[in-house]
């Protein structure tokens, strides 16, 4: 923890009515809590979950250069232009989030993310998914080890997908985005848990793949709940792309994935008549 965090702390706590009150609704206590403003004292690991669970971000993001802080944080603003943008949608969608609260929250927490990558045909992907809620709009995070024989650099490294999810109608829908290249919107669709066993949820999701040619697919999705807290460090390591019959991969969720083939279906425009 460098200095960028005190600094983009302090930032975070300029949209709250009081410091005060943010603290209460944290649990932290106030004097304790100044002392993470002033760069005097570090959080430990359990009140820097609450802070970033309070304030809708993650714990590598309170550490990046202010300044590229605090042009994420400054967009926020514009959502007023959207609201406007959006017209009569806007209100339609904010009814389908409020109406989602209550059916919603019992889907926070963290999640194992199977499908079969189109990257690399007949291997599984497994990421970490998150569903976290902020003033009553949840939000998703899609972290995904890109491994070194994937990247061009030969490395590995981490690629991250922010969206929103609603239920609705018994059904979870989620949009996302990587907000780092901006060059595509991905939809996942999964089927709420039988009662309120989460243990797994399925579905389909529609994207585009992420070489060069950029051919949008459509693959069966498995998501297995790891707990509403967890250590994010060690599960994003046992992230990355797997032989569907590696034991690394549960035998269940292989069998799953592979009930509708192996293989995503890739998407082809057609040719109009000329």
């Amino acid at each position: 923890m460098d200095g960028n965090f005190a600094k983009n702390l302090r930032l975070l706590c300029s949209y709250t009515t009081s410091i005060s009150e943010a603290c209460r609704a944290m649990g932290i206590n106030r004097q304790q809590f100044t002392k993470y403003l002033n760069g005097t004292a570090r959080p430990s690991a359990r009140n820097l979950r609450v802070i970033c669970d309070h304030f809708g971000v993650e714990e590598d993001e309170l550490a990046v250069p202010h300044g590229q802080f605090s042009e994420m944080v400054s967009l926020r603003p514009r959502a007023r232009q959207l609201i406007r943008a959006l017209g009569p949608a806007a209100t339609h969608i904010d009814a389908m989030i409020s109406s989602s609260s209550d059916s919603m929250k019992p889907y926070c927490g963290y999640y194992f993310y199977y499908y079969f990558t189109p990257s690399r045909p007949g291997m599984i992907r497994r990421s970490l998914f998150r569903i976290n809620e902020f003033k009553g709009v949840f939000y998703t995070r899609l972290t995904e080890r890109i491994q070194p024989e994937e990247s061009p650099l030969g490395r590995s490294h981490f690629v991250r997908y922010v969206g929103v999810a609603v239920m609705l109608d018994g059904r979870i829908f989620v949009t996302d985005h990587n907000p780092v290249n901006l060059r595509s919107l991905s939809q996942t669709v999964l089927f709420s848990a039988p009662g309120d066993d989460i243990t797994f949820l399925t579905g389909m999701t529609l994207g585009v793949q992420g070489r060069s040619a950029r051919t949008p697919f459509a693959a069966r999705v498995f998501l297995e709940y790891l707990g509403d807290r967890i250590d994010a460090r060690p599960a994003l390591h046992q992230t990355g792309i797997f032989e569907s019959g590696s034991p690394q991969i549960p035998r269940h969720i292989a069998r799953m994935l592979a009930s509708s083939g192996s293989e995503p279906q890739m998407l082809t425009a057609l040719e109009l008549p000329v």
